[in-house]
């Protein structure tokens, strides 16, 4: 597997020359459709399909994406407006190996590689390069290739690496997938998927870190539930597992605040944070915003009972390009337990709400977190009250 990522190396060191290449991948253009976001993950290329990650549209968007004659991208570009950044991009198909070669334009950083190989048209491995700040770093460096190449090389946060081998069974289906990552931050590290079939469709996929921990990452919708019916049935399962958590912990009550903490784009199982009637009082005499919290559980949520859900959901997310669906399930958990005041199973204030957010790029003006608040069950009655008494800043 370490052969893998050092094919990898060396081959993005090669694409530096490849960016000469981008007029003869535009000129192959037939059609032309753009969409908002990153639509085209090689690594779901199996010389049979490839798959849309959302949707696209002939009206002009941020991402432009060229089709060949033969129905599959073969060209794509990007901007940063706000920074004046600017990618370029093409994929290249053959029987044995198919390559997607991204390009930083400001800085000619090959800024993203990604391959799969193939034998006896059978998807055997998988490999993705991607340039941390997707080939900004070091462009001071841009005319003096051997320099950037090495510092790049030298910079353990620099690059991200991942290298995939497929095990198929005796029938030609994929029963397992064996994984080496390097990523900034964390270093080397190994992961392996496995692989489960119902009626010889894939059904599960679920992925084994080196310790032998587990999560699914893939389950399939065999009840064809609508995305509306999917974020309903989660977060009522999910609503459920926060309430027996908090009843396993112990805790000052009753309980006034109860935060699902999540993390956009990245982590949508939610950390409980917790306040009582009196925390909450004492923070609000001392000139405290008071929804605002350190006092966050050490227990995590039993995600068994609704795994298959919410690896549904990741799914959906990365399908749709649309990050909002997990907001929209831990905004909907939040309204369950908020109306429901914890099913009526720990003691809570009159006004007990539950609430969904990530701090970090929301909630950070009145009116905001009062459409979150409303979006997580409270009645404008009270936070009229909360307003009026300045719990809540006008």
């Amino acid at each position: 597997m370490d052969n893998l990522i050092d094919q990898l190396i060396i081959r993005w060191e090669k694409a530096f020359d490849d960016i000469q290449n981008l007029p003869v991948f535009k000129a192959q253009i037939k059609t032309t459709q753009y969409a908002s976001g990153a639509r085209y993950n090689l690594e779901k290329f199996d010389q049979q399909t490839f798959p849309s990650d959302g949707p696209l549209s002939s009206l002009k968007d941020n991402h432009e994406y060229g089709f060949s004659d033969q129905g599959v991208p073969c060209y794509v570009a990007f901007s940063h407006e706000h920074n004046k950044t600017y990618w370029e991009g093409y994929y290249k198909y053959s029987d044995n190996l198919a390559e997607y070669i991204e390009f930083n334009i400001n800085t000619g950083t090959p800024s993203a590689v990604t391959r799969v190989l193939f034998e006896k048209g059978r998807k055997i491995a998988t490999q993705r390069l991607v340039v941390n700040g997707r080939g900004t770093i070091y462009g001071h460096l841009k005319s003096q290739r051997t320099a950037l190449i090495n510092k790049i090389k030298e910079d353990t946060n620099a690059l991200f690496l991942t290298a995939t081998s497929f095990i198929y069974d005796q029938d030609g289906k994929i029963m397992r997938a064996e994984s080496t990552h390097v990523t900034p931050g964390i270093g080397k590290y190994t992961s392996h998927d496995e692989y489960t079939y119902v009626d010889k469709q894939l059904d599960k996929i679920r992925t084994f870190d080196a310790e032998g921990n587990s999560r699914l990452t893939y389950s399939r919708n065999s009840a064809n539930l609508s995305p509306e019916a999917l974020i309903e049935k989660l977060a009522q399962s999910m609503a459920q597992s926060v309430t027996h958590t908090l009843q396993q912990y112990e805790m000052e009550l009753p309980l006034a605040l109860l935060e699902l903490g999540f993390h956009y784009a990245d982590n949508y199982l939610p950390l409980l944070g917790i306040q009582s009637q009196q925390e909450v009082e004492q923070r609000h005499l001392k000139g405290e915003f008071a929804f605002i919290t350190d006092n966050y559980i050490d227990a995590l949520i039993d995600i068994t009972p609704f795994e298959d859900l919410f690896a549904q959901m990741e799914s959906l997310m990365e399908e749709q390009d649309d990050m909002n669906i997990g907001v929209k399930a831990l905004r909907r958990t939040a309204a369950i337990l908020t109306e429901t005041k914890l099913f009526g199973k720990i003691a809570t204030t009159g006004d007990f709400t539950a609430f969904a957010i990530d701090w970090s790029i929301e909630g950070h003006s009145t009116e905001e977190l009062t459409g979150i608040f409303l979006e997580c069950g409270v009645q404008p009655d009270t936070i009229n009250k909360w307003k009026q008494s300045n719990f809540l800043a006008e």
